[in-house]
Protein backbone atom coordinates (compact mmCIF):
# COMPACT_ATOMS: atom_id res chain seq x y z
CA UNK A 1 0.00 0.00 0.00
CA UNK A 2 0.97 3.64 -0.46
CA UNK A 3 1.34 4.31 3.52
CA UNK A 4 4.31 1.15 3.23
CA UNK A 5 6.45 3.25 1.10
CA UNK A 6 8.60 4.69 3.50
CA UNK A 7 11.38 7.78 2.56
CA UNK A 8 13.95 6.10 1.14
CA UNK A 9 17.05 5.83 3.95
CA UNK A 10 20.07 8.27 3.62
CA UNK A 11 22.14 5.04 3.70
CA UNK A 12 20.77 3.35 0.44
CA UNK A 13 20.23 6.73 -1.38
CA UNK A 14 24.32 7.69 -0.41
CA UNK A 15 25.12 3.61 -1.80
CA UNK A 16 22.82 4.15 -5.00
CA UNK A 17 24.81 7.20 -6.02
CA UNK A 18 28.33 6.54 -4.26
CA UNK A 19 28.35 3.26 -5.59
CA UNK A 20 30.69 4.24 -8.80
CA UNK A 21 33.20 5.99 -7.02
CA UNK A 22 33.64 3.29 -4.72
CA UNK A 23 34.11 0.93 -7.77
CA UNK A 24 36.68 3.52 -9.11
CA UNK A 25 38.72 4.27 -5.81
CA UNK A 26 38.86 0.14 -4.90
CA UNK A 27 40.14 -0.20 -8.37
CA UNK A 28 42.79 2.40 -8.61
CA UNK A 29 43.71 2.24 -4.81
CA UNK A 30 43.17 -1.74 -4.61
CA UNK A 31 43.92 -2.89 -8.19
CA UNK A 32 46.37 -1.02 -9.09
CA UNK A 33 48.58 -1.45 -5.65
CA UNK A 34 48.28 -4.92 -5.51
CA UNK A 35 49.94 -4.78 -9.74
CA UNK A 36 52.58 -2.51 -9.14
CA UNK A 37 53.60 -2.10 -5.49
CA UNK A 38 56.06 -4.94 -5.27
CA UNK A 39 57.46 -6.08 -8.51
CA UNK A 40 59.11 -9.51 -8.60
CA UNK A 41 60.23 -12.14 -11.11
CA UNK A 42 57.83 -14.56 -11.82
CA UNK A 43 59.83 -17.55 -14.66
CA UNK A 44 61.07 -14.99 -16.48
CA UNK A 45 62.33 -16.54 -19.74
CA UNK A 46 66.51 -16.42 -20.24
CA UNK A 47 68.37 -17.90 -23.23
CA UNK A 48 71.85 -19.36 -21.80
CA UNK A 49 74.60 -20.49 -24.64
CA UNK A 50 75.44 -23.53 -24.13
CA UNK A 51 73.02 -26.61 -22.03
CA UNK A 52 75.76 -27.07 -19.57
CA UNK A 53 75.88 -23.51 -18.74
CA UNK A 54 72.24 -23.31 -19.17
CA UNK A 55 72.58 -25.89 -15.91
CA UNK A 56 74.82 -23.84 -14.02
CA UNK A 57 73.24 -20.80 -14.59
CA UNK A 58 69.77 -22.14 -13.63
CA UNK A 59 70.75 -24.18 -10.12
CA UNK A 60 72.88 -20.13 -9.00
CA UNK A 61 69.25 -18.56 -10.31
CA UNK A 62 67.37 -20.68 -8.23
CA UNK A 63 68.95 -19.86 -5.18
CA UNK A 64 68.97 -15.97 -5.88
CA UNK A 65 65.45 -16.17 -6.50
CA UNK A 66 63.36 -19.48 -6.53
CA UNK A 67 60.85 -19.77 -8.96
CA UNK A 68 62.10 -16.36 -10.67
CA UNK A 69 63.76 -17.09 -13.74
CA UNK A 70 63.44 -20.06 -16.39
CA UNK A 71 66.62 -20.86 -18.33
CA UNK A 72 66.67 -21.81 -21.97
CA UNK A 73 69.60 -23.52 -23.33
CA UNK A 74 71.02 -22.65 -27.08
CA UNK A 75 73.63 -23.83 -28.40
CA UNK A 76 75.67 -20.27 -28.77
CA UNK A 77 75.96 -16.98 -28.04
CA UNK A 78 74.18 -16.27 -31.82
CA UNK A 79 71.15 -18.27 -30.78
CA UNK A 80 70.78 -16.43 -27.32
CA UNK A 81 70.81 -13.18 -29.22
CA UNK A 82 68.35 -14.02 -31.97
CA UNK A 83 65.84 -15.76 -28.89
CA UNK A 84 65.40 -11.72 -27.56
CA UNK A 85 65.14 -10.89 -30.85
CA UNK A 86 62.50 -13.42 -32.00
CA UNK A 87 60.78 -12.48 -28.06
CA UNK A 88 60.96 -16.07 -27.27
CA UNK A 89 62.92 -14.82 -24.02
CA UNK A 90 63.16 -11.85 -21.96
CA UNK A 91 66.95 -11.71 -22.18
CA UNK A 92 70.14 -13.90 -23.08
CA UNK A 93 73.31 -15.05 -21.36
CA UNK A 94 76.44 -16.00 -23.18
CA UNK A 95 78.82 -16.60 -20.37
CA UNK A 96 82.00 -16.65 -22.10
CA UNK A 97 84.56 -16.86 -19.01
CA UNK A 98 86.70 -13.93 -20.82
CA UNK A 99 83.84 -11.32 -22.14
CA UNK A 100 80.57 -12.89 -20.88
CA UNK A 101 77.62 -10.63 -22.33
CA UNK A 102 74.07 -9.90 -20.83
CA UNK A 103 71.69 -9.22 -24.41
CA UNK A 104 68.53 -7.23 -23.24
CA UNK A 105 65.69 -5.12 -25.13
CA UNK A 106 64.77 -1.79 -23.36
CA UNK A 107 61.27 -2.19 -25.86
CA UNK A 108 60.33 -4.59 -23.49
CA UNK A 109 60.90 -2.59 -20.23
CA UNK A 110 63.26 -0.89 -18.34
CA UNK A 111 61.61 -2.09 -15.21
CA UNK A 112 62.72 -5.59 -16.49
CA UNK A 113 65.95 -4.65 -18.29
CA UNK A 114 67.11 -3.29 -14.93
CA UNK A 115 66.10 -6.68 -12.83
CA UNK A 116 68.51 -8.55 -15.52
CA UNK A 117 71.23 -7.02 -15.21
CA UNK A 118 71.01 -6.47 -11.70
CA UNK A 119 70.82 -10.16 -11.26
CA UNK A 120 73.21 -10.87 -13.84
CA UNK A 121 76.07 -8.90 -12.54
CA UNK A 122 77.09 -10.87 -9.87
CA UNK A 123 77.22 -14.01 -11.90
CA UNK A 124 80.29 -12.68 -13.69
CA UNK A 125 81.91 -10.90 -10.74
CA UNK A 126 81.14 -7.62 -12.42
CA UNK A 127 82.83 -8.30 -15.94
CA UNK A 128 79.14 -8.52 -17.66
CA UNK A 129 79.14 -6.20 -20.92
CA UNK A 130 75.17 -5.44 -21.28
CA UNK A 131 74.04 -5.23 -25.07
CA UNK A 132 70.64 -3.45 -25.92
CA UNK A 133 69.37 -5.41 -28.61
CA UNK A 134 66.13 -3.13 -28.88
CA UNK A 135 66.55 0.43 -27.80
CA UNK A 136 63.14 2.14 -27.25
CA UNK A 137 63.44 5.78 -29.20
CA UNK A 138 64.84 9.11 -27.86
CA UNK A 139 61.71 10.37 -26.67
CA UNK A 140 60.51 7.32 -24.61
CA UNK A 141 64.16 6.75 -22.21
CA UNK A 142 62.36 4.43 -19.85
CA UNK A 143 60.20 2.44 -22.16
CA UNK A 144 56.99 3.20 -20.29
CA UNK A 145 55.62 6.67 -22.94
CA UNK A 146 54.01 3.43 -24.96
CA UNK A 147 51.81 3.00 -21.63
CA UNK A 148 50.33 6.29 -21.48
CA UNK A 149 49.22 6.24 -25.70
CA UNK A 150 47.60 2.99 -24.92
CA UNK A 151 45.29 4.69 -21.90
CA UNK A 152 44.84 7.99 -24.84
CA UNK A 153 43.60 4.73 -27.27
CA UNK A 154 41.64 3.21 -24.76
CA UNK A 155 39.79 5.26 -22.26
CA UNK A 156 38.03 7.33 -24.47
CA UNK A 157 36.62 4.73 -26.21
CA UNK A 158 34.88 3.66 -23.44
CA UNK A 159 33.40 7.37 -22.55
CA UNK A 160 32.13 7.69 -25.98
CA UNK A 161 29.83 5.26 -25.32
CA UNK A 162 28.66 6.56 -21.67
CA UNK A 163 28.45 10.12 -23.52
CA UNK A 164 26.15 8.58 -26.44
CA UNK A 165 23.79 7.02 -23.90
CA UNK A 166 22.18 10.45 -23.91
CA UNK A 167 21.66 10.56 -27.47
CA UNK A 168 18.96 9.18 -27.44
CA UNK A 169 17.47 10.32 -31.51
CA UNK A 170 20.79 8.45 -32.51
CA UNK A 171 19.37 5.24 -34.32
CA UNK A 172 21.76 2.11 -33.91
CA UNK A 173 22.89 2.53 -36.91
CA UNK A 174 24.51 6.14 -36.66
CA UNK A 175 25.94 4.93 -33.27
CA UNK A 176 27.89 2.34 -34.88
CA UNK A 177 29.07 4.56 -37.51
CA UNK A 178 30.32 6.84 -34.70
CA UNK A 179 32.37 4.38 -33.00
CA UNK A 180 34.56 3.53 -36.41
CA UNK A 181 34.30 7.46 -37.23
CA UNK A 182 36.06 8.02 -33.38
CA UNK A 183 38.26 4.99 -33.36
CA UNK A 184 39.59 6.13 -36.76
CA UNK A 185 40.12 9.45 -34.99
CA UNK A 186 41.64 8.23 -31.95
CA UNK A 187 44.52 6.03 -33.71
CA UNK A 188 45.02 8.48 -36.53
CA UNK A 189 45.53 11.66 -33.87
CA UNK A 190 46.84 9.57 -30.81
CA UNK A 191 49.60 8.01 -33.76
CA UNK A 192 50.47 11.45 -35.24
CA UNK A 193 50.92 13.10 -31.54
CA UNK A 194 52.78 10.36 -30.35
CA UNK A 195 55.56 10.80 -32.67
CA UNK A 196 55.56 13.57 -33.09
CA UNK A 197 56.65 13.60 -29.30
CA UNK A 198 59.13 11.43 -30.39
CA UNK A 199 57.37 8.43 -27.90
CA UNK A 200 56.84 5.78 -30.56
CA UNK A 201 58.71 4.96 -33.66
CA UNK A 202 57.13 5.66 -37.23
CA UNK A 203 55.79 2.84 -38.07
CA UNK A 204 52.01 3.64 -39.44
CA UNK A 205 51.24 -0.26 -39.03
CA UNK A 206 50.27 1.22 -35.47
CA UNK A 207 47.36 3.24 -36.60
CA UNK A 208 45.27 -0.01 -37.83
CA UNK A 209 45.83 -1.74 -34.60
CA UNK A 210 45.11 0.91 -32.47
CA UNK A 211 41.94 1.39 -35.10
CA UNK A 212 41.19 -2.28 -33.76
CA UNK A 213 41.90 -2.03 -30.16
CA UNK A 214 39.73 0.86 -29.90
CA UNK A 215 36.97 0.02 -31.85
CA UNK A 216 36.72 -3.40 -29.65
CA UNK A 217 36.42 -0.77 -26.19
CA UNK A 218 33.40 0.60 -27.76
CA UNK A 219 31.61 -1.91 -29.46
CA UNK A 220 32.17 -3.85 -26.10
CA UNK A 221 31.10 -1.63 -23.86
CA UNK A 222 27.77 -1.06 -26.66
CA UNK A 223 27.08 -4.43 -26.42
CA UNK A 224 27.57 -4.55 -22.09
CA UNK A 225 24.89 -1.85 -21.84
CA UNK A 226 21.72 -4.03 -22.28
CA UNK A 227 23.16 -6.69 -20.04
CA UNK A 228 24.31 -4.50 -17.07
CA UNK A 229 22.29 -1.67 -17.86
CA UNK A 230 22.74 0.87 -14.52
CA UNK A 231 25.50 -0.77 -13.82
CA UNK A 232 26.79 -0.62 -16.69
CA UNK A 233 29.62 1.61 -16.33
CA UNK A 234 31.26 -0.04 -13.06
CA UNK A 235 31.69 -3.00 -15.38
CA UNK A 236 33.39 -1.57 -18.35
CA UNK A 237 35.61 0.45 -16.18
CA UNK A 238 36.83 -2.55 -14.22
CA UNK A 239 36.80 -4.36 -17.52
CA UNK A 240 38.86 -2.28 -19.90
CA UNK A 241 40.33 0.56 -17.83
CA UNK A 242 41.36 -1.01 -14.48
CA UNK A 243 42.30 -4.59 -15.21
CA UNK A 244 43.21 -4.13 -18.59
CA UNK A 245 45.62 -1.44 -17.72
CA UNK A 246 47.02 -3.12 -14.46
CA UNK A 247 47.69 -5.94 -16.11
CA UNK A 248 48.98 -4.34 -19.63
CA UNK A 249 52.74 -4.66 -19.14
CA UNK A 250 53.02 -1.02 -19.71
CA UNK A 251 54.40 -0.11 -16.53
CA UNK A 252 55.58 -3.46 -15.02
CA UNK A 253 55.85 -6.44 -16.88
CA UNK A 254 53.76 -9.26 -16.71
CA UNK A 255 56.47 -11.66 -15.65
CA UNK A 256 57.28 -9.28 -12.50
CA UNK A 257 53.84 -8.95 -11.65
CA UNK A 258 51.09 -10.84 -9.15
CA UNK A 259 49.46 -14.77 -10.63
CA UNK A 260 46.34 -12.90 -11.84
CA UNK A 261 47.95 -10.26 -13.77
CA UNK A 262 50.12 -12.60 -15.56
CA UNK A 263 46.81 -14.66 -16.49
CA UNK A 264 44.64 -11.89 -17.94
CA UNK A 265 47.97 -9.91 -19.45
CA UNK A 266 47.17 -12.60 -22.80
CA UNK A 267 43.40 -12.03 -22.54
CA UNK A 268 42.76 -8.23 -22.36
CA UNK A 269 42.61 -5.70 -25.15
CA UNK A 270 45.02 -3.71 -23.85
CA UNK A 271 47.79 -6.20 -23.04
CA UNK A 272 47.74 -7.50 -26.31
CA UNK A 273 47.94 -3.87 -27.95
CA UNK A 274 50.84 -3.26 -25.98
CA UNK A 275 52.93 -6.44 -27.19
CA UNK A 276 51.76 -5.87 -30.55
CA UNK A 277 53.26 -2.76 -31.28
CA UNK A 278 56.16 -3.28 -29.05
CA UNK A 279 56.65 -6.13 -31.82
CA UNK A 280 55.83 -3.77 -34.46
CA UNK A 281 58.44 -0.90 -33.29
CA UNK A 282 61.27 -3.19 -32.21
CA UNK A 283 61.25 -6.68 -33.11
CA UNK A 284 60.69 -6.59 -36.47
CA UNK A 285 56.94 -7.87 -36.25
CA UNK A 286 58.25 -10.97 -34.61
CA UNK A 287 54.86 -12.67 -32.63
CA UNK A 288 52.26 -9.72 -33.62
CA UNK A 289 50.30 -12.45 -35.28
CA UNK A 290 48.71 -13.73 -31.99
CA UNK A 291 48.02 -10.80 -30.72
CA UNK A 292 45.86 -9.68 -33.41
CA UNK A 293 43.96 -12.83 -33.44
CA UNK A 294 43.12 -12.09 -29.60
CA UNK A 295 41.68 -8.67 -30.51
CA UNK A 296 39.95 -9.69 -33.34
CA UNK A 297 38.13 -12.23 -31.44
CA UNK A 298 37.46 -9.39 -28.91
CA UNK A 299 35.82 -7.65 -31.94
CA UNK A 300 33.97 -10.47 -32.85
CA UNK A 301 31.95 -10.54 -29.50
CA UNK A 302 31.42 -6.88 -29.86
CA UNK A 303 29.70 -6.94 -32.82
CA UNK A 304 28.25 -10.37 -31.45
CA UNK A 305 26.69 -8.45 -28.71
CA UNK A 306 25.26 -5.75 -30.80
CA UNK A 307 23.62 -7.81 -33.24
CA UNK A 308 22.37 -10.49 -30.90
CA UNK A 309 20.58 -7.43 -29.05
CA UNK A 310 19.29 -5.99 -31.94
CA UNK A 311 18.11 -9.10 -32.97
CA UNK A 312 16.41 -9.79 -29.58
CA UNK A 313 14.64 -6.33 -29.65
CA UNK A 314 13.34 -7.31 -33.03
CA UNK A 315 11.46 -10.67 -31.82
CA UNK A 316 10.54 -8.30 -29.04
CA UNK A 317 7.73 -6.52 -31.92
CA UNK A 318 7.29 -3.73 -29.75
CA UNK A 319 4.89 -0.64 -30.73
CA UNK A 320 7.64 2.07 -29.43
CA UNK A 321 11.05 2.13 -29.41
CA UNK A 322 13.17 0.15 -26.66
CA UNK A 323 13.83 3.39 -23.93
CA UNK A 324 17.67 4.24 -23.56
CA UNK A 325 19.87 2.98 -20.38
CA UNK A 326 20.72 6.41 -18.89
CA UNK A 327 24.48 6.67 -17.62
CA UNK A 328 23.57 7.18 -14.20
CA UNK A 329 27.51 9.10 -13.79
CA UNK A 330 26.40 11.66 -16.70
CA UNK A 331 23.07 11.83 -17.06
CA UNK A 332 20.91 14.13 -14.61
CA UNK A 333 17.36 12.07 -13.48
CA UNK A 334 14.68 12.73 -15.99
CA UNK A 335 10.74 13.23 -14.45
CA UNK A 336 10.09 9.55 -14.34
CA UNK A 337 6.65 7.47 -13.29
CA UNK A 338 8.10 4.71 -11.04
CA UNK A 339 6.16 1.47 -9.52
CA UNK A 340 5.00 2.14 -6.19
CA UNK A 341 6.55 -1.10 -4.68
CA UNK A 342 9.90 -2.59 -5.51
CA UNK A 343 12.29 -0.22 -5.96
CA UNK A 344 15.45 -2.07 -5.90
CA UNK A 345 18.83 -0.87 -5.65
CA UNK A 346 20.42 1.29 -8.22
CA UNK A 347 17.48 2.22 -9.98
CA UNK A 348 15.62 5.99 -9.53
CA UNK A 349 14.84 6.91 -5.92
CA UNK A 350 10.67 8.09 -5.58
CA UNK A 351 10.63 11.70 -4.44
CA UNK A 352 6.82 11.82 -4.55
CA UNK A 353 4.11 9.55 -3.47
CA UNK A 354 0.98 9.45 -2.81
CA UNK A 355 -2.51 8.61 -2.68
CA UNK A 356 -5.70 9.66 -5.00
CA UNK A 357 -8.73 8.76 -2.64
CA UNK A 358 -12.66 9.28 -2.58
CA UNK A 359 -14.13 11.97 -0.32
CA UNK A 360 -15.90 8.85 1.11
CA UNK A 361 -12.76 7.27 1.64
CA UNK A 362 -11.98 4.24 -0.71
CA UNK A 363 -9.32 4.60 -3.10
CA UNK A 364 -9.29 5.58 -6.60
CA UNK A 365 -7.70 3.21 -9.08
CA UNK A 366 -6.43 4.33 -12.43
CA UNK A 367 -6.76 8.02 -11.37
CA UNK A 368 -3.92 10.21 -13.74
CA UNK A 369 -1.73 12.48 -12.30
CA UNK A 370 0.04 15.18 -14.40
CA UNK A 371 2.98 16.91 -13.22
CA UNK A 372 3.44 20.42 -15.06
CA UNK A 373 6.33 23.03 -15.12
CA UNK A 374 5.62 26.53 -14.56
CA UNK A 375 4.99 27.06 -18.25
CA UNK A 376 2.69 24.86 -18.34
CA UNK A 377 5.02 22.18 -20.04
CA UNK A 378 4.29 18.16 -19.15
CA UNK A 379 7.07 16.90 -17.50
CA UNK A 380 5.68 13.46 -16.47
CA UNK A 381 2.01 11.74 -16.40
CA UNK A 382 1.67 8.85 -14.59
CA UNK A 383 -1.40 6.17 -13.72
CA UNK A 384 -2.14 5.47 -9.91
CA UNK A 385 -3.01 1.81 -9.63
CA UNK A 386 -5.47 0.25 -8.20
CA UNK A 387 -5.21 1.04 -4.74
CA UNK A 388 -4.90 4.49 -5.92
CA UNK A 389 -1.33 4.93 -5.32
CA UNK A 390 1.50 6.55 -7.08
CA UNK A 391 5.13 7.33 -6.88
CA UNK A 392 7.53 10.15 -9.03
CA UNK A 393 11.29 10.21 -9.34
CA UNK A 394 13.61 12.72 -11.10
CA UNK A 395 11.39 15.93 -11.08
CA UNK A 396 13.33 19.21 -10.94
CA UNK A 397 14.21 21.56 -8.23
CA UNK A 398 11.35 24.29 -8.68
CA UNK A 399 7.83 25.16 -8.56
CA UNK A 400 5.48 22.37 -10.40
CA UNK A 401 1.79 22.05 -10.94
CA UNK A 402 0.40 18.49 -9.68
CA UNK A 403 -3.29 17.94 -11.71
CA UNK A 404 -5.10 14.80 -10.86
CA UNK A 405 -8.27 13.52 -12.46
CA UNK A 406 -10.41 10.33 -13.03
CA UNK A 407 -13.50 9.51 -14.48
CA UNK A 408 -16.61 10.43 -12.87
CA UNK A 409 -15.06 13.16 -10.43
CA UNK A 410 -13.87 16.90 -10.38
CA UNK A 411 -10.16 17.34 -10.84
CA UNK A 412 -7.80 18.75 -8.20
CA UNK A 413 -4.57 20.70 -8.63
CA UNK A 414 -2.04 22.11 -6.63
CA UNK A 415 1.50 23.97 -6.86
CA UNK A 416 4.02 22.63 -5.05
CA UNK A 417 8.28 23.57 -4.46
CA UNK A 418 10.51 20.80 -4.97
CA UNK A 419 14.26 20.55 -3.66
CA UNK A 420 16.66 18.36 -4.80
CA UNK A 421 17.20 15.49 -2.53
CA UNK A 422 14.02 16.18 -0.34
CA UNK A 423 11.04 14.01 -0.15
CA UNK A 424 7.60 13.89 -0.94
CA UNK A 425 3.90 12.96 0.06
CA UNK A 426 1.17 14.42 -1.51
CA UNK A 427 -2.07 12.61 -1.11
CA UNK A 428 -5.37 13.88 -3.02
CA UNK A 429 -9.14 13.67 -2.16
CA UNK A 430 -11.18 13.85 -5.34
CA UNK A 431 -15.11 14.48 -5.27
CA UNK A 432 -17.88 12.96 -7.69
CA UNK A 433 -18.97 15.78 -10.31
CA UNK A 434 -22.45 17.04 -9.45
CA UNK A 435 -24.96 15.56 -10.44
CA UNK A 436 -27.28 17.67 -12.98
CA UNK A 437 -30.94 18.25 -11.91
CA UNK A 438 -34.25 18.21 -14.53
CA UNK A 439 -34.47 22.29 -13.64
CA UNK A 440 -30.71 22.86 -14.28
CA UNK A 441 -31.52 22.01 -18.01
CA UNK A 442 -34.46 24.32 -18.13
CA UNK A 443 -34.47 27.02 -20.41
CA UNK A 444 -33.75 30.61 -18.70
Amino acid sequence: MAEELAKPSITRTLAENLWFPVVLFLGFAVVYLAAFHRPQPHEVPVAVAGPPAATRVQSQLDKMSPGGFHVVAVPDAQAARRAVLDRATSGAFAPDPQHPVLYVAKANGFTLQSLLIQTFTPLTGGKLTVVDLAPTVAGDPLGNGLFYLLIAWGLPSYFVVMMLLRAVGLSRRARMATFVGWAAFLSVAGFLIARAMDVIPGDPVAIPLAFLSSLVVSLVSQGLVPIFKQFFPGVAVTLFVILSSASSGGIIPPQMQPALYRALHPILPMGNLNDALRGVFYFHGAGVAGHVLVLCAWLALGIALNVGHALWVRRKTRQETEPPVEDPVLEMPRPTALPTHGHRFGELVPMLIGTVRATTGERVGGAILTVTDGKGRQLVRTTADDEGAFAVGGLPEQFVDLVVTAPGRQPTARRTFFREGVFRREDFVLAPEPTLTPSSHRPR
